[in-house]
């Protein structure tokens, strides 16, 4: 499989087409690509899905896909980096970005549904999306403050659908389970409170209540999902930051850097130190 590689914080490309011209490939950055019109098939990760109008979706570096046109499709596709988001700002402000990222993915990860699904703000983020482009061909420039403010409005809308779109799959707004799956995401970064008698404490329930029903909602084991969103952002700290090991180690609660090896190498199947290097050799490559 091949793999698309990125150095500028931020590259646009829009286009029509009935053939799509890339094979099954991944990045080295994240794409949000949304489509305008037409219809056909989006095989993400292996899972094939139909598409037909607007639709939007958020790929991760790891995220494999190819399309099957059917109708003639109208693509955006906004390729930026996991900083490009934080601009300039505070440290914290880069954080709660990274975060929002990690999060989205995690939830389009673990429904395998579309980011929003409101038409109403579809058509709103198409309005914006074709905003960018048309500025983009003026000054096709990553530090672009129009463009940048945009983009940030974009997933504004996008952070304002997740609860209506991103678990849909699984459960209706306002859910027990909706409500399980926030509170993991707020405090991936604190193991105490993703233990299951913390967040039993929290909903004021029992322990086998909260497992059984968030299995039964979901399909997987609340460990399970909670593991998932872990490595996710801990392979996005990996692949996309220079910190130390021990650093990353030390921010997702680890006690100690054998744990944190054994805990992504039981989830990737490789080393933290493997997964690093496979990012410099594609830099090399390209």
């Amino acid at each position: 499989m091949e793999r698309f590689i990125q150095h500028d914080p931020l590259f646009i490309r829009h286009f029509s087409t009935l053939t799509w011209p890339f094979p099954v490939h991944n990045h080295n950055h994240f794409e949000l690509m949304f489509i305008h019109k037409g219809s056909g098939y989006h095989t993400l990760n292996g899972e094939r899905k139909a598409y037909q109008g607007k639709a939007l979706f958020l790929l991760a570096p790891a995220d494999s896909h190819i399309f099957d046109i059917v109708e003639e499709t109208e693509f955006s596709v906004l390729k930026f980096t996991n900083t490009y988001l934080g601009g300039d700002n505070s440290t914290k402000e880069k954080d709660d970005w990274n975060k929002l990222l990690d999060q989205l993915i995690a939830s389009a990860t673990s429904t395998k549904n579309q980011l929003v699904g409101n038409p109403e703000d579809l058509e709103k983020i198409s309005v914006l999306i074709r905003l960018i482009v048309a500025e983009w061909k003026t000054s096709s420039n990553p530090t672009n403050e129009v463009v940048f403010y945009l983009i940030r409005s974009v997933f504004a809308l996008i952070r304002k659908n997740r609860h209506h779109s991103d678990m849909k799959a699984y459960v209706n707004h306002g859910d027990l389970t909706v409500d399980i799956m926030e509170t993991i995401h707020i405090n991936i970064e604190n193991p105490n409170h993703l233990r299951l008698e913390w967040l039993s404490a929290k909903f004021g329930l029992s322990h086998n209540y909260v497992s059984s029903i968030f299995k039964r909602k979901t399909g997987v084991s609340l460990k399970h999902y909670i593991d998932q969103c872990r490595f996710q952002r801990i392979e996005n700290r990996l692949l996309h930051s220079r910190a130390l090991f021990k650093e990353i180690s030390n921010e997702f609660g680890f006690t100690d850097l054998s744990h944190f090896n054994k805990f992504v190498k039981k989830n990737a199947g490789i080393s933290p130190k493997q997964i690093r290097k496979s990012t410099t050799q594609d830099k090399f490559k390209s």
